[in-house]
C-alpha cells in the first residue's frame, strides 16, 4: 500500500485570520503546557501535562507517526512540512521525563515525511533539537499506531491489555501533540486549533476522492458544515459522515463539532444493501458492536449472530482491548459458528491481520464479507479491507 496524496490548506485561508491565544509565560515547561490546555490528539483526549508528569522517570519517549487510520493524512503532513517543530517538540518531552532515547516511529511509506525528518535531524544543533533522536520503522498494517501495538514493535515488549506505555518504562506521544507543545512551550500558544483531514466525497472542492484535504489550524467549535461550506463540499441525504477514522470514528452530522480529539471529516456512501442473513464479528481494534448493528440495519440485513474476536477481553471499565494488536490467532471457529446458526454474509471491522484470516475461509464457505469502513473506503478511492498480502503479516 502507497501513501495516499494529500492537499495541505491553511485554515485562515477558509475562515480569515485565526488570532493565537497567548498564555502567561513561566520557567517550568510542564508548567507551559498545562496552561495551554493540551490534551492528547490522537486519542482519548487525556491532559497532556498529567500524562508527562505521570511518565517522569520513563526511559523513553516515543512519537506515534503511524497515521493509524486509513485515509487520515494530517499527521503525516506535519511531518512534512514543519518537521523541526515537531522533533523539537519531542525534545522537549524527552527533558520533562528525564528519558534516555526520543524515537520516531513510522511507517516507510511515507517517504517524504521520512526524507524531511533526517534532513532536520542532520542539521539539529542538540539542543533545540536532540540529535540523538532516532526513526524506528512500523510495518504498513492497521493498527500500528495503537500505543501497545507500537510498544511492542518499537520496544519488543508485549503490555497486558490493561497496562499502559509506562509500565514498559516509555511515553507515547502523537505527533500533533508534540508541535502543540513546541507552541506552548516555544511560543507561549495555547490548544485553540485542530488539525484534520477532510476526505471521501469532496468533489466540490476541485480535487478528486483519492485526495485528502489536510487542514492545518481549525479552530476548535467549527460545526461540519461550516467547513464543509468554506471548501465547497455538499453532502448529500444519501452521504454518510464519519468524524474520525474509517475504523474508530463516530457517525456524525453536518452539527457536529469540531474538538481537540476530531482527527476527521469523512464523506461515506450509503451502506450497500444485503439482505440476507449476517453475522457479525467484533473486533477491539475496530467499530463498537453498536456500529455494526446500525450498519447491518442499514443494509437491510437480519441478524443471526454475532461473535467476539478472539484477540478481543473486556476490561474492568467494560471497554474492549486487544491482546495483541494487529496479530490475530485464527477467525476460523467464529466463521464457522456464524455459519452454522445460518448466516449468508459476515460484517467484520478487523484489522489488517484479522481480515486476512477471516477471508481465507469465509469465501471458501460461500458467506460474503463485508468491513465496517467499506463505505468511506469507497468513497475515498482506497482499496476495500479484505485479504492482504503476507508481507504485510
Amino acid at each position: 500500500m502507497v501513501a495516499r496524496k494529500h492537499h495541505i490548506i491553511q485554515a485562515s485561508t477558509l475562515f480569515g485570520d485565526i488570532p493565537s491565544t497567548d498564555i502567561a509565560p513561566c520557567d517550568d515547561p510542564l508548567e507551559m503546557i498545562e496552561r495551554s490546555g493540551l490534551v492528547g490528539l490522537g486519542g482519548g483526549g487525556f491532559p497532556t501535562a498529567k500524562k508527562l508528569a505521570y511518565g517522569k522517570g520513563c526511559d523513553v519517549v516515543i512519537a506515534n507517526a503511524a497515521e493509524c487510520e486509513p485515509l487520515l493524512e494530517h499527521n503525516i503532513a506535519r511531518l512534512e512540512t514543519d518537521s523541526a517543530t515537531i522533533l523539537s517538540g519531542l525534545t522537549i518531552v524527552k527533558r520533562i521525563i528525564g528519558a534516555r532515547r526520543a524515537i520516531v516511529a513510522i511507517k516507510q511509506k511515507h517517504v517524504a515525511a521520512i526524507q524531511a525528518l533526517r534532513h532536520t535531524l542532520a542539521d539539529a544543533d542538540g539542543v533545540t533539537i536532540d540529535s540523538q533522536i532516532e526513526i524506528v520503522f512500523l510495518k504498513d498494517r492497521y493498527p500500528a499506531g495503537d500505543e501497545r501495538a507500537i510498544i511492542r514493535d518499537v520496544l519488543g515488549t508485549l503490555l497486558p491489555p490493561d497496562a499502559i506505555p509506562s509500565a514498559a518504562g516509555a511515553v507515547v506521544m502523537n505527533v500533533e501533540s508534540l508541535m502543540r507543545v513546541n507552541r506552548a512551550v516555544i511560543h507561549r500558544q495555547a490548544c485553540t486549533t485542530k488539525d484534520i483531514t477532510v476526505a471521501g466525497h469532496i468533489e466540490g472542492s476541485g480535487f478528486d476522492n483519492t485526495t485528502s484535504l489536510v487542514i492545518y489550524d481549525v479552530p476548535v467549535g467549527k460545526t461540519v458544515r461550516e467547513v464543509l461550506d468554506a471548501l465547497g463540499v455538499h453532502v448529500s441525504a444519501d452521504q454518510q459522515i464519519i468524524i474520525g477514522g474509517p475504523y474508530m470514528g463516530s457517525l456524525g452530522t453536518l452539527d457536529s463539532v469540531v474538538g481537540a480529539t476530531c482527527g476527521g471529516i469523512i464523506i461515506g456512501d450509503s451502506e450497500l444493501a444485503d439482505s440476507g442473513a449476517m453475522g457479525i464479528i467484533v473486533c477491539a481494534c475496530g467499530a463498537s458492536e453498536e456500529r455494526l448493528r446500525a450498519i447491518a440495519k442499514a443494509k437491510g440485513a437480519e441478524l443471526v449472530g454475532i461473535r467476539l474476536c478472539k484477540n478481543a477481553c473486556c476490561l474492568a471499565n467494560g471497554r474492549l482491548k486487544c491482546r495483541n494488536p494487529g496479530i490475530c490467532p485464527g477467525q476460523a471457529q467464529n466463521v464457522i459458528a456464524l455459519k452454522k446458526e445460518g448466516a449468508q454474509s459476515i460484517l467484520i471491522s478487523h484489522c489488517t491481520d484479522c481480515s486476512n484470516t477471516v477471508m481465507q475461509i469465509a469465501p471458501r464457505l460461500g458467506l460474503r464479507v463485508h468491513h465496517a469502513t467499506d463505505a468511506f473506503m469507497r468513497a475515498g478511492g482506497e482499496p476495500l479491507i479484505r485479504a492482504f498480502r503476507a508481507t504485510n503479516r
